[in-house]
């Protein structure tokens, strides 16, 4: 895989955070972070005991770095929703998603 490949995988798997039903407790999680603070997202991960491998498969020097932060939006008290934002620490490589949480 080249290096275009394995950043559109990883786009992908930040899409699929928020589609896929394994990850629903991370999202449901979210707000327990601390907003505007770089998280881990394979430590967040694990500490819920969600699936690793596919984080994994982007190898340590990526899966290590990569990290995520969240902001209400500016119309969070009508909207809900949330900016969450990540990137590979040392990169150019970033994701924005706009999220509107699940409710618990």
């Amino acid at each position: 895989m080249d290096d275009n490949e394995k950043l559109e995988e990883l786009t992908t798997f930040i899409h699929d955070l928020f589609l896929n039903t394994e990850y629903v407790n991370w999202r449901k999680n979210i707000m327990n972070y601390s907003a505007n603070n770089w998280h881990s997202l394979i430590v967040k991960l694990d500490e819920l005991d969600l699936p690793l491998a596919r984080i994994r498969s982007f190898g340590e020097p990526t899966f290590s770095k990569l990290v995520f932060s969240y902001t209400k939006a500016p119309d969070y008290n009508e909207s809900n929703m949330l900016m969450v934002q990540f990137t590979v620490s040392g990169s150019m490589w970033h994701s924005l998603v706009w999220h509107c949480p699940e409710l618990s």
